[in-house]
Protein backbone atom coordinates (compact mmCIF):
# COMPACT_ATOMS: atom_id res chain seq x y z
CA UNK A 1 0.00 0.00 0.00
CA UNK A 2 1.44 3.19 -0.95
CA UNK A 3 2.10 5.74 2.21
CA UNK A 4 0.87 9.41 2.16
CA UNK A 5 3.56 11.64 3.86
CA UNK A 6 2.39 13.64 7.02
CA UNK A 7 2.29 16.64 4.98
CA UNK A 8 -0.37 19.43 6.04
CA UNK A 9 -3.55 19.84 4.26
CA UNK A 10 -3.19 20.38 0.54
CA UNK A 11 -4.60 23.36 -0.98
CA UNK A 12 -6.40 22.15 -4.38
CA UNK A 13 -9.15 24.67 -5.50
CA UNK A 14 -9.32 28.56 -5.62
CA UNK A 15 -12.48 30.84 -6.01
CA UNK A 16 -14.77 30.62 -9.42
CA UNK A 17 -14.50 27.04 -9.04
CA UNK A 18 -10.95 27.15 -10.86
CA UNK A 19 -9.49 23.55 -10.11
CA UNK A 20 -5.95 23.53 -10.01
CA UNK A 21 -3.66 20.67 -7.89
CA UNK A 22 -0.76 22.29 -6.26
CA UNK A 23 0.98 18.56 -4.89
CA UNK A 24 1.97 15.37 -5.89
CA UNK A 25 -1.31 13.44 -6.98
CA UNK A 26 -2.77 10.58 -4.61
CA UNK A 27 -2.81 7.24 -5.97
CA UNK A 28 -6.67 7.40 -7.35
CA UNK A 29 -9.06 10.50 -7.42
CA UNK A 30 -10.62 10.53 -3.78
CA UNK A 31 -14.22 12.01 -2.48
CA UNK A 32 -14.90 14.81 -2.26
CA UNK A 33 -17.11 16.47 1.35
CA UNK A 34 -19.14 20.00 0.67
CA UNK A 35 -19.47 22.18 3.31
CA UNK A 36 -21.96 25.13 3.21
CA UNK A 37 -20.82 28.33 5.14
CA UNK A 38 -22.98 30.80 6.45
CA UNK A 39 -26.15 32.04 5.13
CA UNK A 40 -28.92 32.64 7.35
CA UNK A 41 -26.95 31.94 10.30
CA UNK A 42 -22.76 31.82 11.47
CA UNK A 43 -22.16 28.39 11.41
CA UNK A 44 -20.76 25.87 8.69
CA UNK A 45 -22.75 22.84 7.40
CA UNK A 46 -22.60 19.78 8.01
CA UNK A 47 -20.09 21.31 11.29
CA UNK A 48 -18.22 17.86 11.13
CA UNK A 49 -17.38 16.04 7.78
CA UNK A 50 -15.55 12.65 7.74
CA UNK A 51 -13.27 11.67 5.02
CA UNK A 52 -10.32 9.70 4.47
CA UNK A 53 -7.00 10.30 3.48
CA UNK A 54 -6.35 12.17 0.08
CA UNK A 55 -9.80 12.98 0.32
CA UNK A 56 -10.85 16.90 0.06
CA UNK A 57 -13.70 19.31 1.32
CA UNK A 58 -15.01 21.84 -0.57
CA UNK A 59 -16.84 24.84 1.34
CA UNK A 60 -19.39 27.37 -0.37
CA UNK A 61 -20.59 30.71 0.63
CA UNK A 62 -24.09 30.69 1.09
CA UNK A 63 -24.19 34.25 2.53
CA UNK A 64 -22.18 36.95 4.41
CA UNK A 65 -18.87 38.31 4.99
CA UNK A 66 -16.78 35.06 5.97
CA UNK A 67 -13.71 32.36 5.43
CA UNK A 68 -12.12 29.40 6.38
CA UNK A 69 -8.86 29.31 8.19
CA UNK A 70 -7.63 26.30 10.09
CA UNK A 71 -7.13 26.54 13.46
CA UNK A 72 -3.26 25.30 12.93
CA UNK A 73 -2.87 28.04 10.18
CA UNK A 74 -2.17 25.05 7.28
CA UNK A 75 -4.94 26.91 5.21
CA UNK A 76 -6.56 30.42 4.74
CA UNK A 77 -9.25 30.52 2.11
CA UNK A 78 -12.22 32.52 0.33
CA UNK A 79 -11.51 34.09 -2.73
CA UNK A 80 -8.92 31.19 -3.47
CA UNK A 81 -6.34 30.17 -0.72
CA UNK A 82 -3.22 32.03 0.67
CA UNK A 83 -0.16 30.62 -1.08
CA UNK A 84 -1.70 29.40 -3.48
CA UNK A 85 -2.57 32.39 -5.96
CA UNK A 86 -5.59 33.11 -4.28
CA UNK A 87 -6.74 35.50 -0.81
CA UNK A 88 -8.07 34.46 2.44
CA UNK A 89 -9.45 37.69 3.39
CA UNK A 90 -13.41 37.51 5.03
CA UNK A 91 -15.31 37.67 1.55
CA UNK A 92 -19.11 38.61 0.78
CA UNK A 93 -18.84 36.70 -2.35
CA UNK A 94 -20.24 33.60 -3.59
CA UNK A 95 -16.69 31.81 -3.43
CA UNK A 96 -15.54 28.29 -3.35
CA UNK A 97 -12.14 26.48 -1.75
CA UNK A 98 -11.49 23.12 -1.93
CA UNK A 99 -8.36 21.65 0.54
CA UNK A 100 -7.49 18.18 -0.01
CA UNK A 101 -6.07 16.28 3.67
CA UNK A 102 -3.12 13.66 3.18
CA UNK A 103 -2.79 12.56 6.67
CA UNK A 104 -4.93 11.51 9.05
CA UNK A 105 -5.82 13.74 12.17
CA UNK A 106 -8.68 16.01 13.48
CA UNK A 107 -8.35 19.20 11.83
CA UNK A 108 -10.46 22.49 12.99
CA UNK A 109 -11.36 25.74 11.47
CA UNK A 110 -13.10 28.63 11.92
CA UNK A 111 -14.16 32.03 10.71
CA UNK A 112 -12.00 34.64 11.07
CA UNK A 113 -14.75 37.63 12.09
CA UNK A 114 -17.44 35.19 13.74
CA UNK A 115 -15.64 31.97 15.50
CA UNK A 116 -11.98 31.01 16.76
CA UNK A 117 -9.94 28.37 17.82
CA UNK A 118 -13.12 25.74 18.94
CA UNK A 119 -15.57 28.07 19.56
CA UNK A 120 -18.59 30.58 17.63
CA UNK A 121 -18.71 30.03 13.99
CA UNK A 122 -16.39 26.67 13.79
CA UNK A 123 -15.64 23.30 12.34
CA UNK A 124 -14.11 19.89 12.63
CA UNK A 125 -12.71 17.65 9.65
CA UNK A 126 -11.71 14.27 10.82
CA UNK A 127 -9.27 12.62 8.41
CA UNK A 128 -9.37 8.81 9.06
CA UNK A 129 -6.48 6.61 7.24
CA UNK A 130 -6.22 4.59 4.32
CA UNK A 131 -8.10 1.18 4.52
CA UNK A 132 -5.30 -1.69 4.42
CA UNK A 133 -4.99 -3.30 1.20
CA UNK A 134 -3.81 -6.84 1.82
CA UNK A 135 -3.42 -7.70 -1.74
CA UNK A 136 -4.23 -10.85 -3.88
CA UNK A 137 -2.68 -14.03 -3.67
CA UNK A 138 -1.89 -15.82 -7.17
CA UNK A 139 0.11 -18.41 -8.76
CA UNK A 140 3.30 -15.97 -10.86
CA UNK A 141 2.68 -18.07 -13.95
CA UNK A 142 -0.78 -20.13 -14.81
CA UNK A 143 1.31 -22.63 -16.83
CA UNK A 144 4.88 -23.83 -16.67
CA UNK A 145 7.30 -26.36 -17.59
CA UNK A 146 10.30 -28.15 -16.60
CA UNK A 147 12.28 -30.60 -17.94
CA UNK A 148 12.23 -34.09 -16.54
CA UNK A 149 15.54 -34.70 -15.43
CA UNK A 150 15.30 -30.72 -13.51
CA UNK A 151 15.29 -32.69 -9.82
CA UNK A 152 12.95 -30.43 -8.58
CA UNK A 153 10.97 -27.59 -10.05
CA UNK A 154 10.15 -24.60 -8.34
CA UNK A 155 6.97 -22.97 -8.62
CA UNK A 156 6.21 -19.13 -7.98
CA UNK A 157 3.22 -17.40 -5.97
CA UNK A 158 2.64 -13.84 -5.87
CA UNK A 159 1.17 -11.10 -3.59
CA UNK A 160 0.03 -8.54 -5.45
CA UNK A 161 -1.86 -5.24 -5.16
CA UNK A 162 -1.46 -4.85 -1.65
CA UNK A 163 0.60 -5.91 1.14
CA UNK A 164 -0.58 -4.77 4.34
CA UNK A 165 -1.07 -7.53 7.15
CA UNK A 166 0.44 -11.55 7.34
CA UNK A 167 -1.25 -13.57 5.03
CA UNK A 168 -0.82 -17.02 3.86
CA UNK A 169 -2.32 -19.44 2.08
CA UNK A 170 -2.13 -23.59 1.15
CA UNK A 171 -0.46 -25.05 -1.98
CA UNK A 172 -1.46 -28.87 -3.15
CA UNK A 173 0.40 -30.61 -6.20
CA UNK A 174 -1.35 -33.54 -7.04
CA UNK A 175 -1.77 -35.84 -10.50
CA UNK A 176 -3.14 -34.73 -13.62
CA UNK A 177 -1.52 -36.69 -16.90
CA UNK A 178 1.68 -37.60 -14.70
CA UNK A 179 1.37 -40.51 -12.15
CA UNK A 180 2.59 -39.12 -8.71
CA UNK A 181 4.97 -41.57 -7.48
CA UNK A 182 6.49 -42.30 -10.71
CA UNK A 183 6.61 -39.55 -12.52
CA UNK A 184 6.50 -36.45 -9.66
CA UNK A 185 6.51 -36.74 -5.77
CA UNK A 186 2.43 -35.04 -4.99
CA UNK A 187 2.47 -32.63 -2.05
CA UNK A 188 1.66 -30.01 -0.03
CA UNK A 189 2.19 -27.00 2.13
CA UNK A 190 1.81 -23.57 3.26
CA UNK A 191 3.38 -19.96 1.94
CA UNK A 192 2.98 -17.39 4.14
CA UNK A 193 3.95 -13.35 4.03
CA UNK A 194 4.97 -11.23 6.62
CA UNK A 195 3.31 -8.10 7.06
CA UNK A 196 4.46 -5.12 4.13
CA UNK A 197 5.81 -8.33 2.41
CA UNK A 198 4.86 -8.70 -1.08
CA UNK A 199 8.12 -10.72 -2.43
CA UNK A 200 7.25 -13.90 -4.20
CA UNK A 201 7.21 -16.97 -2.30
CA UNK A 202 7.48 -20.51 -3.74
CA UNK A 203 7.71 -24.23 -3.57
CA UNK A 204 8.90 -26.88 -4.99
CA UNK A 205 7.77 -30.43 -7.07
CA UNK A 206 9.96 -33.11 -7.06
CA UNK A 207 10.32 -34.63 -10.26
CA UNK A 208 11.52 -38.17 -11.23
CA UNK A 209 13.30 -38.82 -14.30
CA UNK A 210 12.29 -42.26 -15.39
CA UNK A 211 13.76 -43.68 -18.93
CA UNK A 212 10.00 -44.53 -20.14
CA UNK A 213 8.97 -42.67 -23.49
CA UNK A 214 5.74 -41.53 -22.56
CA UNK A 215 5.41 -38.49 -24.01
CA UNK A 216 4.40 -34.93 -22.06
CA UNK A 217 2.66 -35.25 -18.61
CA UNK A 218 1.00 -32.63 -16.44
CA UNK A 219 0.81 -32.32 -12.44
CA UNK A 220 -1.53 -29.99 -11.51
CA UNK A 221 -1.42 -26.51 -8.92
CA UNK A 222 -3.86 -25.16 -6.57
CA UNK A 223 -3.68 -22.45 -4.40
CA UNK A 224 -6.79 -22.48 -1.34
CA UNK A 225 -7.85 -21.33 1.95
CA UNK A 226 -5.73 -18.17 1.53
CA UNK A 227 -5.67 -16.28 5.15
CA UNK A 228 -5.06 -12.27 5.41
CA UNK A 229 -5.36 -11.70 1.33
CA UNK A 230 -8.10 -12.78 -1.19
CA UNK A 231 -7.55 -15.30 -3.51
CA UNK A 232 -6.89 -14.78 -6.90
CA UNK A 233 -9.94 -16.81 -8.54
CA UNK A 234 -8.60 -16.87 -12.21
CA UNK A 235 -5.08 -17.22 -10.80
CA UNK A 236 -5.88 -20.37 -7.81
CA UNK A 237 -4.64 -23.23 -10.28
CA UNK A 238 -1.84 -23.53 -12.70
CA UNK A 239 -0.60 -26.76 -14.61
CA UNK A 240 3.35 -27.51 -14.47
CA UNK A 241 4.20 -29.54 -17.79
CA UNK A 242 7.31 -32.45 -17.20
CA UNK A 243 8.93 -32.41 -20.67
CA UNK A 244 9.66 -36.00 -21.61
CA UNK A 245 13.25 -36.11 -22.87
CA UNK A 246 13.30 -39.53 -23.74
CA UNK A 247 12.21 -38.89 -27.00
CA UNK A 248 13.90 -39.45 -30.15
CA UNK A 249 14.47 -36.73 -33.02
CA UNK A 250 15.92 -33.82 -33.76
CA UNK A 251 15.67 -30.51 -31.74
CA UNK A 252 13.11 -28.03 -33.05
CA UNK A 253 13.33 -25.12 -35.30
CA UNK A 254 13.75 -21.21 -33.78
CA UNK A 255 10.20 -20.21 -33.31
CA UNK A 256 9.58 -16.92 -35.22
CA UNK A 257 7.78 -13.55 -35.13
CA UNK A 258 8.32 -12.75 -31.24
CA UNK A 259 6.44 -9.61 -30.20
CA UNK A 260 6.53 -7.47 -26.99
CA UNK A 261 3.76 -5.49 -25.34
CA UNK A 262 3.58 -3.74 -22.09
CA UNK A 263 0.12 -4.80 -20.31
CA UNK A 264 1.06 -2.52 -17.09
CA UNK A 265 3.79 -0.88 -15.16
CA UNK A 266 5.12 -4.50 -13.96
CA UNK A 267 4.02 -6.95 -17.09
CA UNK A 268 4.42 -7.39 -20.58
CA UNK A 269 3.34 -10.12 -23.01
CA UNK A 270 4.91 -12.31 -25.33
CA UNK A 271 3.47 -13.89 -28.35
CA UNK A 272 5.50 -15.99 -30.99
CA UNK A 273 4.94 -18.67 -34.05
CA UNK A 274 4.52 -22.37 -33.02
CA UNK A 275 7.14 -24.47 -34.13
CA UNK A 276 6.90 -28.59 -34.46
CA UNK A 277 8.09 -30.77 -32.75
CA UNK A 278 8.66 -28.80 -29.74
CA UNK A 279 8.18 -30.27 -26.02
CA UNK A 280 8.34 -26.68 -24.49
CA UNK A 281 9.46 -22.99 -24.64
CA UNK A 282 12.27 -21.13 -22.69
CA UNK A 283 11.86 -17.33 -22.07
CA UNK A 284 14.36 -15.22 -21.34
CA UNK A 285 15.10 -11.78 -21.09
CA UNK A 286 17.85 -8.35 -20.37
CA UNK A 287 17.17 -4.71 -19.28
CA UNK A 288 17.64 -2.72 -22.54
CA UNK A 289 21.88 -1.68 -22.91
CA UNK A 290 23.08 -5.17 -20.68
CA UNK A 291 24.23 -7.97 -22.64
CA UNK A 292 23.29 -11.03 -20.48
CA UNK A 293 19.96 -13.06 -20.96
CA UNK A 294 18.28 -14.41 -17.72
CA UNK A 295 15.84 -16.92 -18.59
CA UNK A 296 12.65 -16.29 -16.62
CA UNK A 297 10.54 -18.96 -17.52
CA UNK A 298 8.92 -21.60 -19.57
CA UNK A 299 5.55 -23.07 -21.06
CA UNK A 300 4.39 -26.20 -22.24
CA UNK A 301 4.16 -27.50 -25.76
CA UNK A 302 2.12 -25.36 -28.78
CA UNK A 303 1.41 -22.76 -25.55
CA UNK A 304 2.97 -19.44 -27.46
CA UNK A 305 2.58 -16.46 -25.03
CA UNK A 306 4.17 -15.69 -22.43
CA UNK A 307 3.49 -12.69 -19.28
CA UNK A 308 6.64 -11.44 -18.11
CA UNK A 309 5.56 -10.27 -14.53
CA UNK A 310 7.70 -8.36 -11.75
CA UNK A 311 9.40 -5.77 -13.98
CA UNK A 312 10.31 -2.13 -12.91
CA UNK A 313 8.33 0.61 -14.39
CA UNK A 314 9.05 2.67 -17.25
CA UNK A 315 12.05 0.26 -18.08
CA UNK A 316 12.93 -1.28 -21.59
CA UNK A 317 13.08 -5.19 -21.48
CA UNK A 318 14.39 -7.46 -24.60
CA UNK A 319 13.11 -11.19 -24.83
CA UNK A 320 13.81 -13.96 -26.98
CA UNK A 321 12.05 -17.45 -26.84
CA UNK A 322 13.72 -21.16 -27.90
CA UNK A 323 12.09 -24.11 -28.13
CA UNK A 324 13.00 -27.39 -26.57
CA UNK A 325 12.52 -31.11 -26.87
CA UNK A 326 14.06 -34.37 -25.72
CA UNK A 327 17.08 -33.92 -28.08
CA UNK A 328 17.89 -30.38 -26.80
CA UNK A 329 16.98 -26.49 -27.38
CA UNK A 330 16.67 -24.68 -30.80
CA UNK A 331 18.58 -21.73 -32.03
CA UNK A 332 16.76 -18.56 -30.56
CA UNK A 333 14.02 -16.57 -31.79
CA UNK A 334 13.96 -12.67 -33.21
CA UNK A 335 14.79 -10.65 -30.05
CA UNK A 336 11.83 -8.31 -29.23
CA UNK A 337 12.04 -5.22 -26.80
CA UNK A 338 9.21 -3.55 -25.05
CA UNK A 339 9.26 -0.93 -22.03
CA UNK A 340 6.50 -0.92 -19.17
CA UNK A 341 4.07 1.32 -18.52
CA UNK A 342 5.03 4.75 -16.21
CA UNK A 343 2.66 5.81 -13.18
CA UNK A 344 -0.01 8.11 -14.48
CA UNK A 345 0.58 11.61 -13.19
CA UNK A 346 1.16 14.75 -13.89
CA UNK A 347 4.54 15.60 -15.78
CA UNK A 348 6.70 17.65 -13.15
CA UNK A 349 9.51 19.85 -14.79
CA UNK A 350 13.34 19.16 -13.11
CA UNK A 351 16.61 19.71 -13.82
CA UNK A 352 16.86 15.96 -15.56
CA UNK A 353 12.93 15.92 -16.86
CA UNK A 354 11.81 17.81 -19.64
CA UNK A 355 7.84 17.98 -19.67
CA UNK A 356 6.90 18.69 -23.52
CA UNK A 357 3.86 18.90 -25.45
CA UNK A 358 1.56 20.43 -23.29
CA UNK A 359 2.79 19.09 -20.53
CA UNK A 360 1.69 15.69 -21.61
CA UNK A 361 5.11 14.03 -22.29
CA UNK A 362 8.17 13.24 -19.45
CA UNK A 363 11.46 13.01 -21.17
CA UNK A 364 14.47 11.80 -19.23
CA UNK A 365 18.26 11.13 -20.59
CA UNK A 366 20.60 9.17 -18.57
CA UNK A 367 23.85 8.69 -20.01
CA UNK A 368 27.26 6.86 -19.30
CA UNK A 369 31.15 7.18 -20.97
CA UNK A 370 33.92 5.04 -20.30
CA UNK A 371 34.81 6.99 -16.88
CA UNK A 372 31.62 8.48 -15.75
CA UNK A 373 27.98 8.75 -15.86
CA UNK A 374 24.72 10.57 -14.66
CA UNK A 375 21.17 12.23 -15.82
CA UNK A 376 21.56 14.68 -18.45
CA UNK A 377 20.16 18.49 -17.18
CA UNK A 378 17.17 19.85 -19.02
CA UNK A 379 17.42 23.39 -21.17
CA UNK A 380 13.31 24.31 -21.70
CA UNK A 381 12.48 25.87 -24.42
CA UNK A 382 9.36 28.04 -23.34
CA UNK A 383 9.38 29.58 -26.83
CA UNK A 384 8.59 25.92 -28.40
CA UNK A 385 7.18 23.90 -25.61
CA UNK A 386 7.29 20.64 -28.18
CA UNK A 387 10.95 20.65 -27.87
CA UNK A 388 13.72 20.50 -25.28
CA UNK A 389 17.44 20.45 -24.77
CA UNK A 390 19.62 18.72 -22.73
CA UNK A 391 23.31 19.16 -21.76
CA UNK A 392 26.02 16.34 -19.81
CA UNK A 393 27.98 18.75 -17.32
CA UNK A 394 28.96 21.63 -19.09
CA UNK A 395 25.53 24.00 -20.06
CA UNK A 396 27.70 25.52 -23.10
CA UNK A 397 27.74 22.18 -24.53
CA UNK A 398 24.55 21.26 -25.91
CA UNK A 399 24.17 17.10 -26.62
CA UNK A 400 20.83 16.48 -27.63
CA UNK A 401 17.69 18.47 -28.94
CA UNK A 402 14.36 16.49 -28.81
CA UNK A 403 10.82 17.22 -29.37
CA UNK A 404 7.48 15.38 -29.25
CA UNK A 405 5.14 16.30 -32.08
CA UNK A 406 1.17 16.06 -31.76
CA UNK A 407 0.56 14.90 -35.59
CA UNK A 408 -2.92 13.73 -34.70
CA UNK A 409 -4.64 15.93 -37.64
CA UNK A 410 -2.85 14.01 -39.95
CA UNK A 411 -1.86 10.41 -38.76
CA UNK A 412 -2.77 8.59 -35.67
CA UNK A 413 0.53 9.32 -33.91
CA UNK A 414 2.44 11.84 -32.02
CA UNK A 415 5.90 11.49 -33.12
CA UNK A 416 9.05 11.50 -31.05
CA UNK A 417 11.93 12.83 -33.03
CA UNK A 418 15.42 13.24 -31.37
CA UNK A 419 19.26 13.76 -32.38
CA UNK A 420 22.55 13.47 -30.21
CA UNK A 421 25.75 15.31 -31.32
CA UNK A 422 27.52 12.41 -29.50
CA UNK A 423 29.07 8.63 -28.50
CA UNK A 424 28.27 7.56 -25.11
CA UNK A 425 25.68 5.57 -24.37
CA UNK A 426 22.29 6.92 -24.08
CA UNK A 427 19.14 5.67 -22.42
CA UNK A 428 16.06 7.99 -23.86
CA UNK A 429 12.75 7.35 -21.65
CA UNK A 430 9.66 9.24 -23.07
CA UNK A 431 6.46 8.76 -21.10
CA UNK A 432 2.59 9.48 -21.90
CA UNK A 433 1.76 11.17 -18.77
CA UNK A 434 -2.20 10.29 -19.93
CA UNK A 435 -1.76 6.66 -20.31
CA UNK A 436 2.02 5.58 -18.62
CA UNK A 437 2.38 3.81 -21.93
CA UNK A 438 6.48 4.14 -22.31
CA UNK A 439 9.21 4.17 -25.39
CA UNK A 440 12.85 3.92 -24.57
CA UNK A 441 15.35 4.41 -27.28
CA UNK A 442 19.36 3.11 -26.96
CA UNK A 443 22.67 4.05 -28.44
CA UNK A 444 25.27 1.81 -26.96
CA UNK A 445 29.08 3.32 -25.74
CA UNK A 446 31.22 4.18 -28.24
CA UNK A 447 28.98 4.32 -31.30
CA UNK A 448 28.00 8.11 -32.68
CA UNK A 449 24.00 8.47 -31.70
CA UNK A 450 21.64 8.11 -35.11
CA UNK A 451 19.04 10.66 -35.24
CA UNK A 452 15.20 8.72 -33.97
CA UNK A 453 12.18 9.51 -36.22
CA UNK A 454 9.87 7.52 -34.59
CA UNK A 455 6.14 8.26 -36.01
CA UNK A 456 4.20 5.72 -34.53
CA UNK A 457 5.58 6.45 -30.61
CA UNK A 458 2.16 6.98 -29.09
CA UNK A 459 -1.19 6.63 -30.03
CA UNK A 460 -3.66 9.83 -30.05
CA UNK A 461 -5.63 11.59 -28.94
Amino acid sequence: MRKCSPLVPVLLVSALLVCALLAAPVAARAANQNVSVGGAGFSYSPSTVTIQVGETVTWSNAGGGHNVKADNGSFRCSNGCDGAGGNGDLSTDAWHATVQFNTAGTFGYHCEAHGGVGTGMHGTVIVQGAPDTPGTLRFTSPASSVAESVGNATVKVSRVDGDDGAAAVTWTAAAGTATAGSDFTAGTGTLTWADHDDADKSFQVHIVNDSAQEGNETVLLTLSGAGGADLDATRKNATLTILDNDAPGGVPAAPTALTATATSRTEISLAWHDVTGETGYLIERKKLGTTTFQEIGSVAANVTSFVAAGLEEATAYTFRVRAQNGSGNSPYSNEATAATDALVAPCVASSTVLCLTNNRFAVHLAWRSASKAGDGQTVPLPASPDSGLFFFEQSSNIEMLIKVLNACSFTPNYWVFFAATTNVELVVTVSDTQTGKTRVYFNPLNFAALPVQDTSAFNCP
